[in-house]
């Protein structure tokens, strides 16, 4: 952990309800499990429906119709999606379009592939696949793994029984195990149960993480010492190549510990599951230029309206917090956006001296099944005193609740993730926002928790005496009477005036605060008086007011209960 930033709650849910590379998927279309790899013979196609082998991402031509019909039959079997002049029932075994989920179809040899066109040596082929690229060898998408300098490491869980729960986070802990100096500089997944194992993360750990024994679930982030990330993998990602002058540091000088995180979605919730799913990580002793690390900009706070077609929200991450968190210049060479399936636009942009730099993210259609990961060979520079702003837009039509922030595929979030070098020993890699609140802010160290005036910790934990006493005074006014009295009123207008109840902090402490609800009922109490020009309105009203200052004076006791708690959970 560096200083004391609480474990952000952030994993990147990767819930891809239509990656055909699911077994269950595979087993919609005949011989589903039998399809080859055009590219090489002597491997499956696992993901028909995905340009990518292993799923995930966009979707190929026979996808693309398997997502509008995903019953066998009909234009499903009859089309030639790829244009090879054969139709995707002949390819797979079921030229009649006969064929019956469960059962054996006519032909199980010579299975050819419905989203590929072949011969690829073809003219029309060629055409028709420019979306495809065969591989020369596995690690074509980053050369400079098969350097002979470098060499490979898996880290993976422990063998472990899947819960039979929707969603579950497993974290196991790792030293690294090489005396030395190292970069790493990319990354493979080893995907073992590929029916729950949805992405992976590799957490950098502070040199006093508790070692644990075996895996453990955790939250979204596995330890406190362990909020560094350092690799990331999802769904349709061959894995991760880093800029050729960075590297993540690892051993006598860098991370001695690992955690690795791997999400599991059981959407069937079975209990026979079983995963030991992990990352290869590739490193070198020949050290890169920089060390690399990456940061998080984004919102927090999210609540989102129902049946709303449009919604945006915003967050920056200002030049007090680039000032205090960046010594030097850093250089984006990574980014990619995380919003989940209400997101429908994002957009990061660099800010200096107020006026437009450039965008660093901008997908202007966001596909939560296909995120595009951007990659800077000219890093992008962000200078101590830049502005860093994220947007995202969501639509809530046809649904209708609200939404608020949450890790769950129902909940939403607003975050994109830059990797940048050099990394910068700051306090803090999360340059995030909880309303207006900035987190750089309310953790950074010289202020001492003490965020415009607010001693924020000691508000929200009771230890605040100023704080505890107005909250007493407020307390004993407005619980007391079956309306807003002239004290009540009084003692709420002296309370608003606390540094902690107004500016930036307040969005924060007033949802942490556990005495706001309290306050805000007894604010509203003051606020709605009966309409005495109207007698049935004011009857009604008062009748309301009695029946909510009634509730207020039921829980008074209660709530003077609670405020002794404050005062007894002070530390001399």
């Amino acid at each position: 952990m560096i200083g004391n930033v609480p474990a952000l709650t952030l994993t990147v849910s990767i819930l891809s309800a239509t990656v055909v590379c699911f077994k269950r998927f595979q087993l919609e279309i005949p011989n589903g499990d039998k399809v080859p790899n055009p590219c090489n013979k002597n491997e499956l196609w696992t993901a028909v429906g995905h340009t990518t082998i292993e799923g995930g991402g966009r979707r190929n031509p026979f996808g693309q119709v398997f997502q509008n019909q995903k019953t066998w039959g009909g234009m499903l079997c009859d089309s030639d999606s790829d244009g090879d002049g054969i139709t995707n029932g002949a390819e797979l075994g079921d030229p009649d379009c006969d064929w019956v989920k469960g059962r054996t179809p006519k032909r199980t040899e010579n299975i050819t592939h419905p989203g590929i066109c072949e011969p690829m040596d073809s003219e029309r082929c060629k055409e028709k696949n420019s979306w495809l690229r065969c591989p020369e060898d596995p690690n074509a998408f980053c050369p400079e793994l098969s350097k002979p300098d470098v060499k490979s490491l898996d880290l993976k869980l422990d063998k472990t029984r899947v819960p039979a729960t929707s969603t579950t986070w497993m974290c196991q802990i790792l030293p690294w195990p090489e005396e030395g100096d190292f970069h790493v500089i990319g990354s493979k997944p080893l995907v073992d149960n590929a029916d729950v194992t949805h992405h992976m993360i590799v957490f950098g750990c502070g040199s006093t993480v508790s070692q644990r024994p075996g895996p453990y679930q955790c939250n979204m982030v596995p330890d406190r010492e362990c909020q560094d990330i350092l690799l990331t993998w999802t769904m349709g990602s061959k894995g991760e190549c880093l800029h050729k002058e960075e590297g993540f540091r690892m051993g006598s000088k860098g991370y001695t510990h690992v955690a690795l995180q791997v999400h599991w979605n059981n959407i069937n919730q079975r209990s026979t599951y079983v995963d030991g799913s992990g990352i290869q990580v590739f490193y070198t002793n020949k050290l890169r230029k920089y060390d690399s690390v990456i940061m998080v900009v984004g919102q927090k706070y999210l609540e989102l309206p129902p049946n709303a077609p449009v919604v945006t929200v915003n967050s920056s991450c200002p030049a007090f917090c680039t000032e205090n968190m960046f010594q030097k210049p850093i250089f984006i060479t990574r980014a990619v956006n995380h919003m989940h399936t209400l997101g429908k636009k994002q957009q990061v942009a660099l800010y200096r001296d107020g006026g437009f730099v450039r965008n660093i993210t901008n997908d202007e259609v966001y596909d939560y099944n296909s995120p595009f990961f951007y990659r800077f060979d000219k890093p992008i520079e962000v200078r101590p005193g830049d502005e860093i702003r994220t947007t995202c837009t969501y639509s809530t039509v046809g649904i209708n609740r609200t939404i608020f922030y949450g890790v769950s595929i129902k909940d939403e979030m607003c975050y994109s993730f830059l990797t940048y070098f050099p990394h910068q020993r700051s306090y803090t890699q999360f340059c995030t926002t909880f309303k207006d609140t900035q987190v750089c802010k309310r953790y950074l160290p010289r202020l001492q928790g003490v965020y415009d005036d607010c001693s924020w910790r000691a508000f929200i934990n009771g230890k605040d005496m100023t704080a505890v006493e107005m909250t007493k005074r407020v307390v004993t006014e407005c619980g007391k009477t079956d309306s807003c009295s002239a004290s009540c009123s009084d003692a709420l207008d002296v309370m608003s005036k606390h540094p902690c109840m107004h500016g930036e902090i307040h969005g924060y402490v007033s949802e942490k605060w556990p005495m706001m609800k309290q306050v805000r009922a007894y604010r509203k109490m003051c606020m709605n008086p009966p309409d005495v020009s109207n007698p049935s309105s004011a009857g009604a009203k008062a009748e309301d007011s009695k029946s909510g200052s009634a509730h207020l004076s039921n829980n008074y006791l209660a709530v003077i209960s609670a405020v002794m708690l404050f005062l007894r959970s002070i530390v001399v």
